[in-house]
């Protein structure tokens, strides 16, 4: 990983940008929308500025991500979040969201798995320093085949929820038509 991405820190001084959080079942989130307010508090002028195509490895375990999860920044231009995420940006041998799909097959979780070697600590972050991530071997093809891969995988994510969306309103006038016939 350290061959192909450049650590991004520190913040600018605005705080007025969005200031998100990651959810691994569903990438970033307004903390707003997730928490019902802004739960940064003092600490927002020590969060990460993250710029769109930069992406963040939240290094917390969960059902869905035992091992956290990486998300690429693509709705907004600019974000800010937490420190304790390791944010990070792609150089010229890499695509961040070949990355981000990367993480989400679940592939370098054999890499970290050697490095939480006692679990997660109480507050469920694992142990996983910046270094020790970057630190993890991964296997990329070249940059135009990750670019080639990445829009076909967007693709497909964009069928599936077009499907999807479509499977719920089949659902909802299914069940409109039950409660008309059994009036």
């Amino acid at each position: 990983m350290g061959e192909v991405t450049e650590r991004v820190r520190g913040n600018d001084g605005r705080m007025g940008l969005p200031t998100l959080t990651i959810s691994a079942s569903g990438g970033w989130l307004d903390q707003r929308e997730r928490f019902s307010g802004n739960i940064a508090g003092k600490e927002q002028k020590n969060y990460t500025l993250l710029k769109k195509g930069q992406l963040s490895y939240n290094h917390g375990n969960s059902k869905i991500a035992k091992y956290g999860a990486v998300f690429e920044l693509t709705n907004f231009e600019e974000a800010l979040v937490p420190k304790v995420y390791h944010s990070f940006k792609t150089n010229n041998l890499a695509s961040s969201s070949f990355i981000e799909y990367l993480f989400a097959s679940k592939i370098p979780d054999r890499e970290l798995r050697k490095l939480v070697s006692s679990g997660a600590r109480m507050d469920g972050l694992l142990n996983i320093s910046y270094n020790n991530f970057t630190g993890i071997r991964i296997t990329l093809p070249f940059i135009e085949e990750q670019i080639k891969i990445s829009i076909f995988l967007r693709k497909l994510d964009c069928a599936i929820t077009l499907h999807q969306t479509k499977l719920e309103h089949i659902h909802s006038l299914k069940k409109a038509f039950l409660q008309k016939m059994f009036i």
